[in-house]
């Protein structure tokens, strides 16, 4: 599976309630291999984020489909529980 982080540029808030670092953290424990895709602290200047999702809040997980899933607590939870999949994949079985 081959997925794309897309965060924020803040790379040293490394505290427990930003909610990049809270999803990569759960994507690293996890074992998933993501591309880090980083875009600015600054919602003005995420254009780009907003033209793929409609909205310019970060985190978000985009895979290889062009489909994504936003909200860090989504995110966090399904890399967690080993169900982190583009939207209308069958869930792994195992």
């Amino acid at each position: 599976m081959a997925v794309k982080l897309h965060r924020c540029s803040g790379m040293w808030a490394k505290f427990g309630g930003h909610p990049c670092w809270r999803v990569q953290k759960a994507l690293d424990e996890s074992g998933i291999e993501y591309e880090l895709v980083k875009h600015s602290m600054l919602r003005p200047l995420r254009g780009d984020v907003k033209t793929l999702t409609g909205q310019k809040k970060l985190p978000l997980v985009e895979f290889e489909d062009g489909t994504f899933v936003r909200g860090s607590n989504v995110i966090a939870e399904r890399a967690k529980g080993g169900t982190l999949q583009a939207p209308g994949e069958t869930p792994p079985f195992g």
